[in-house]
């Protein structure tokens, strides 16, 4: 049975609901004018922690395992991504409130959900070391 537009509704309207009382307050960091300045937008995400691998445990190749990402981080549809260069943990949208504040770097970002195009986004995060 395909979706049609009051079903695809009903789902992103759903899936903001579910995203009440689990949400907190993180900073896109975007680059302005190819380098010259830096934008902040607060953005209100569900940000978990990933599970810390035993680098003791080897893959099913005989490998030392690696760790891809740090953090997964699920955002609404409607937040934009393009030339978000850093994510800042932090709720205050300055530049002295992003530089005391945990920073990850977008791994990877891709639009999940049943509805086309997606009904979120989950993105990857590695922090900055």
């Amino acid at each position: 049975m395909p979706l049609d537009a009051n079903k695809s509704a009903h789902i992103q309207a759903v899936t903001l609901r579910s995203f009440q009382g689990r949400q907190k307050t993180v900073i896109f960091v975007t680059q302005n004018n190819g380098g010259s300045s830096y934008t902040y937008i607060a953005v209100q995400v569900i940000m978990r922690s990933h599970v810390v691998i035993d680098p003791e445990i080897p893959t099913l190749f005989g490998t030392s395992p690696r760790q891809v990402f740090d953090t997964l981080l699920v955002v609404p549809i409607t937040a934009n991504f393009a030339g978000v260069v850093m994510v800042a943990d932090t709720a205050i949208a300055t530049a002295a409130g992003v530089a005391t504040a945990p920073k990850y770097e977008i791994v990877e970002m891709k639009p999940v959900g049943i509805v086309l195009g997606g009904s979120r986004y989950v993105a990857q995060l590695r922090r900055f070391r």
